[in-house]
């Protein structure tokens, strides 16, 4: 590659960077609604490069909820590794992802639903899924190992299960606002319920094994 083309393609890199960047900060602070123009003016870009590096404004907003939603999922498995009960493992986990990740998790249900109008939007989301449901799997095994306990259904459906309610959640507290009721407690027996974990493993410390 002479050094030309690859200026051009660092450049070109960098405006598509730029753009990603503003994105996140704009969908963040206005959802769905922001405007191309409000990206390009925070990302010193023209709305044809947003065009030319993501085909139109809902397949950027997309390509930022899929990478939001994985950025909260990341932390909060980050928060609850520090964890030292099973009780502290779930109460952080589902805490981060309603609290300080909650607007991650709201852009992704955003998407899903702007999904069911846009089929060739459809596997983005689709691969994001199943990249959490894999990152669940992994987190549940972990724990699981370091406390001995058995689910009643297959890990997978477990994972499955888990980032079903959390998404529920996120829409019914995005929607009701300051109306929204459901304390921590109640929102970790919520997502665990099909779980059944017992006091007795819910106050067991993650340390290895069975005690």
């Amino acid at each position: 590659m002479t050094t030309k083309g690859r200026a051009t393609r660092e450049a070109g890199k960098a405006t598509r960077d730029a753009l990603l960047r503003a994105a996140t900060a704009v969908f963040s602070e206005h959802g769905e609604t922001a405007s191309v123009a409000q990206i390009c003016q925070h990302a010193d870009a023209y709305p044809n490069q947003v065009t030319y590096y993501f085909g139109s404004k809902e397949q950027l907003f997309v390509e930022v909820a899929c990478a939001a939603v994985l950025r909260a999922g990341r932390h909060a498995e980050e928060a609850a590794a520090q964890a030292t009960t099973v009780r502290e493992y779930t109460n952080t986990l589902v805490g981060s992802l309603l609290g300080p990740q909650a607007r991650n998790v709201e852009l992704f249900t955003t998407a899903m639903l702007l999904v069911s109008r846009r089929h060739d939007l459809r596997d983005r989301i689709t691969d994001t899924l199943q990249t959490l449901h894999e990152r669940g799997e992994d987190a549940l095994m972990r724990t699981l190992v370091r406390t001995g306990w058995q689910l009643r259904a297959d890990i997978d459906v477990e994972s499955k299960a888990f980032w079903s309610a959390i998404f529920g959640l996120t829409v019914q507290k995005a929607a009701t606002g300051p109306d929204f009721t459901y304390s921590l407690e109640d929102a970790v027996a919520v997502i665990f319920t099909n779980l059944q974990i017992p006091d007795s493993v819910l106050d067991r410390p993650l340390g290895g094994g069975r005690s």
